[in-house]
This record gives structure tokens, C-alpha cells and sequence, in this order.
């Protein structure tokens, strides 16, 4: 997010830094005069070594000095005010060396105004001009000894009047110009209405966040966050009332920031929240405390929402690693924050793989783990939303398994069919696997063999034939319309008629190239509709009463 602030501060400090260093080599001038005005053979028997070499040494500390100064504490305003009296006193040697009222270098005390004047600011430059004046004015009046009136007091006042105006004009322009570039720079990435950063300065912050923690030595959480049924008030209030109430919960989210923590509106009622040097676990708390306060506040109107107030549901996710992405961890986030949006709302899910969720189940093997996290990967590579579709039927299936507290077996049945139901899409054209249109014959057919193909592919893994029968059936109908063998009724294996119900579930809700999402409600009602048709009319039930209870 500073990233370009610094790069671009940085850009104008080295100009300056160099410009300070020509004005120190200008301070050199009247010491050349002094010892090479003469001849070459006067210069060799007149040089005096050791001030030329304490002088250009003391050129080369002060230069060593800035460059550390500059690089390290440039922001301290003792150092700043260090660093302009030591230019001052090298501007201030250099006139009494050159002849003191009389010296014409007098002009090296306008170089140090204009550096410090466009380099620090509107103040310095004014303190520098005044400090500058009165010591001119008091070298001529010191050092004059003649009578009558004195020609370089006169000559200078106009002079350090001089330094007044080149103070004031430099200092309204880098005044005008600094307050352009932040009205620029809030308006290039700042939401208008919230003032926090927007969708465009989000990605420039995580960016920078994983760039400048390459091994991923501190933990980084981040928060998906959406506000629950905002479309229902802003067409019961209005777009103006929504508007505060996008205002009201940004402001609460910002009090419960640290100064580590980064807020940013990531779309119309969508908020991003990055907590840095946070691990999962903390955030998670934080997400649930944040979730408590929105819940408790009185917003105007909430009562006429479907929950009968106003609430947020948050995805929570954290840093995987060095090889670990932005994009992937903003899909991490957006897949937990599905599920929160899913069932029931107003809570905070965490984002678990179907990979995490293979350490608690009672695999038979470990070659049959291995074969199974090989097939997802392939499908994952392949097709990314039938990845996401098989993680989110294996939520589903599991919600199912933990409701009616199925056995040991049937659970790891249920789950692994959930895991590989998909799999035959591997023999699946890409073609035809992403299509936005309509199929052909042809390609329906290429895509009803999928579970056939599912069920030969897993058959050549070690125990899990039970597993491929359930692959294979879940596409049975209850009526018997279904393919690829056209069972029906209780000839379809039970579980495969749970799959079933929770595979069109998904699909239902899940926005497609080729059609629109349903919401919840309405694909209950589908399912209802499809009772004794697609589906069993018993499991059918008590998979909405899980979704329901979830």
C-alpha cells in the first residue's frame, strides 16, 4: 500500500541528496581560490596539505552521514534539523573563508533554502531563510569597518528578502503539489463512501504483504466478510439508507482494527480485512467477536429483514506457505464465506480443504490416501469449479454423516464417494466440460459416462470397490430415469441416493456458465418438486433438515 508512496519519496530524496552534495562542493570553492590562484610552482611550495585533507574529509563524513541518515532516520525531525544546521554551518565557513561581507558566495545560503524548503517543507524553509538573513546581515555589520553607509548591508537585505519570497513560493507549490498527489493517490485507491481501500489498493497491499515476507515467516490471516440479506434492505430502505448502513459497519470493523490490521471494501456489500502477524486460531476469535458486536447493534429498520436483524457472515482463512498465493487465498476465504452465506448466515466459517479433512477419516490404507489426493489434484488442475463443486458436496455429505451419526464405515463410504464422484470427468473433453451452451447429443451423452468411468477408475484402487458402486449409482434416479443402468428405488444403494441429493444441492446453488443460482429456499423446493422422481422422497427430507440445522 506505501509502496509507491516510498518508491516515489525515495526517488525525490535521492535528487535532493545529490543536490546537497553540490552544495557542499560549492563550500569547496573559496578553499580552491585560496591556494590555486597562484602559479602552479607557488602553489607546490604554498599548498597547505593537511586543511585541504581535513576539509575534503570533512566532506566526506558529512556525506557519509547523509546517506545513512537518509536511509535510515530521514523521518526524525531532530535529524532533519541536525542535517540543516550542519549545511548551514559548512554555507556559513564558506563566506567567511571567501572574504565575509565582502565574499560573493553569500548566494550558497539560497541553495540550502530550496533543498530544505521542497525537501522537508513549507516551515523549514522559513526557519532556514530567517536563520540565513540575520546571519548575513550580522557578518556585514561586523565586519565593516568603513564610515558612512553600508554598500553590503544595503546589497544583502535584498538579498535575504530574497530568501523570504524563495521560501514562501517554493514552499505554497510543494504545499499544493503534496496535497494533489494525496487527493490523487485517495482517489486512485480509497472507496468514496466508506474511506476505506478499495478493490484495486486491496491486491496492492496483500501483494506487497507476501512480497516482503517471501518464507513466510509471519502469519498472515484474512477475512472475507458480507453483510447478510443487504439486497433485501436496500429494496425495502433504499439505496441512500443502504449506503449508511455500509458506512456504520465499516466503522465498526475499523474499531476493532490494530494498527497492523488492513480494512478494505472488496466489492457493493463485500469487505476485505487482513490481520497481519496473526495466526488462524486469532482470527478466528476476532472474526466471531466482530460477528457478536455487528449482531448486537441496533441498526435502523432491521427488523423488517428476513433474520429480523442485521447481521454479517465472515470466511477466514490464513497464509499456506512459500508457495502459497494471493489468489488462492482470496479463493480460500470466498469458499469459507460461501459456506457461511449458505446455511443459516450471521456465522464465521473457516476454510478446510478436502486434504485437511482427510487426517480424521478411517482410511483403509494409506496407498488408497494416496491415490485419492492424486485424482483430486489432476481434477483440480483440469477443471477448477469441479474441484470447488467436489469440496463443497463433501461438506454437505459430512454435515450429513455427523446429523444422523452414521457409522464408522458408512461415514467413510459417504465421504470418499463425495471425494471421487466426479472423477470419470477425467475422460471428459475440456471441450465439452467447460461449455457455456447447450449440449449436443453427443456431448451429453460423452458426459453421462462420467460415473461409469468414475466407478472403473476407482475399482483399481486398493478397497475401495464399495466406494466405486456408490460413484456409480449416484446419478440413478429414484423412478428409474436416471443412467447409467436405470435402477430405481431401493435398488440404488442408500448412499448413492444421499450423494445424489446433495450433488443437484450444489449444482442448484452453485452459478454456473449455463444458468443462474437458485437460492436455498428455492432449491428445497426443487428437490421437493423432484421427490419420488429424482429422488428419495425419505432421504430427500432429511437432507433439507440437515441443511436446515446446519
Amino acid at each position: 500500500m506505501q509502496k509507491w508512496k516510498n518508491d516515489e519519496k525515495n526517488k525525490i530524496t535521492t535528487k535532493f541528496f545529490a543536490l546537497k552534495i553540490l552544495v557542499l562542493f560549492l563550500c569547496l570553492i573559496p578553499l580552491f581560490q585560496k591556494y590555486f590562484s597562484q602559479s602552479a610552482n607557488a602553489v607546490l611550495g604554498n599548498l597547505d596539505i593537511k586543511a585541504i585533507a581535513m576539509y575534503l574529509g570533512i566532506i566526506l563524513m558529512v556525506t557519509f552521514l547523509w546517506w545513512v541518515f537518509n536511509s535510515r532516520f530521514k523521518d526524525i525531525t531532530f535529524i532533519k534539523w541536525l542535517e540543516i544546521f550542519v549545511m548551514y554551518g559548512m554555507c556559513l565557513m564558506n563566506v567567511l573563508v571567501s572574504g565575509a561581507h565582502m565574499s560573493y558566495s553569500k548566494f550558497v545560503f539560497g541553495f540550502i533554502i530550496i533543498v530544505y524548503t521542497m525537501d522537508f517543507g513549507m516551515i523549514y524553509g522559513y526557519v532556514t531563510a530567517a536563520v540565513s538573513a540575520v546571519t548575513i546581515l550580522i557578518i556585514d555589520i561586523a565586519y565593516y569597518n568603513g564610515g558612512g553607509i553600508n554598500p553590503y548591508l544595503q546589497n544583502d537585505i535584498a538579498l535575504t528578502a530574497m530568501f523570504f519570497a524563495m521560501a514562501w513560493i517554493l514552499g505554497y507549490y510543494v504545499k499544493t503539489e503534496s496535497e494533489h498527489i494525496e487527493d490523487m493517490w485517495k482517489l486512485a485507491n480509497l472507496d468514496g463512501l466508506t474511506n476505506t481501500y478499495n478493490h484495486r489498493c486491496f491486491y496492492e497491499i496483500m501483494t506487497e504483504l507476501f512480497d516482503e515476507d517471501k518464507n513466510a515467516e509471519k502469519p498472515l490471516s484474512f477475512l472475507m466478510i458480507d453483510i447478510d440479506y443487504f439486497k433485501n434492505y436496500n429494496d425495502t430502505f433504499g439505496h441512500q439508507k443502504g449506503d449508511e448502513i455500509l458506512v456504520k459497519i465499516t466503522s465498526i470493523i475499523k474499531n476493532t482494527l490494530t494498527d497492523k490490521d488492513y480494512l478494505c471494501r472488496y466489492g457493493g456489500d463485500e469487505f476485505a480485512v487482513i490481520y497481519c502477524d496473526t495466526n488462524k486460531e486469532t482470527a478466528v476469535k476476532r472474526a466471531n467477536d466482530l460477528r457478536d458486536i455487528v449482531k448486537q447493534y441496533n441498526f435502523y429498520g432491521e427488523e423488517m429483514l428476513p433474520s429480523g436483524n442485521l447481521t454479517i457472515s465472515v470466511g477466514v482463512c490464513s497464509r499456506q506457505g512459500t508457495d502459497d498465493t494471493v489468489r488462492a487465498l482470496i479463493e480460500r476465504a470466498d469458499m469459507a464465506l460461501y459456506k457461511a452465506k449458505c446455511f443459516r448466515k450471521n456465522r464465521v466459517e473457516v476454510y478446510s480443504s478436502i486434504f485437511d479433512r482427510f487426517t480424521h477419516l478411517d482410511a483403509k490404507s494409506d496407498e488408497s490416501m494416496i491415490s485419492i489426493k492424486s485424482l483430486i489434484t489432476i481434477i483440480n488442475s483440469r477443471d477448477r469449479y469441479t474441484y470447488n463443486h467436489t469440496e463443497r458436496v463433501v461438506f454437505y455429505c459430512e454435515a450429513y454423516a455427523d446429523y444422523y451419526n452414521l457409522s464408522e464405515e458408512d461415514r467413510r463410504k459417504l465421504v470418499y464417494s463425495a471425494y471421487l464422484h466426479d472423477i470419470g470427468k477425467i475422460n471428459i473433453s475440456k471441450q465439452t466440460l467447460i461449455s457455456e451452451g447447450k449440449l449436443s447429443d453427443a456431448e451429453w451423452e460423452e458426459i453421462k459416462r462420467h460415473s461409469a468411468d468414475g466407478a472403473d477408475i476407482i475399482r483399481h484402487m486398493n478397497n475401495l470397490d464399495d466406494v466405486a458402486q456408490i460413484v456409480l449409482q449416484h446419478h440413478e434416479h429414484y423412478d428409474g430415469s436416471g443412467y447409467p443402468n436405470g435402477l430405481k428405488g431401493d435398488e440404488i444403494e442408500p448412499l448413492a441416493r444421499i450423494l445424489s441429493v446433495a450433488d443437484s444441492f450444489d449444482a442448484m446453488t452453485s452459478k454456473r456458465p449455463y444458468q443462474d443460482k437458485k437460492a436455498i429456499n428455492d432449491a428445497f423446493a426443487e428437490i421437493r418438486r423432484c421427490e419420488g422422481v429424482q429422488f428419495d422422497p425419505v432421504y430427500a427430507e432429511k437432507f433439507i433438515e440437515v441443511m436446515c440445522n446446519i
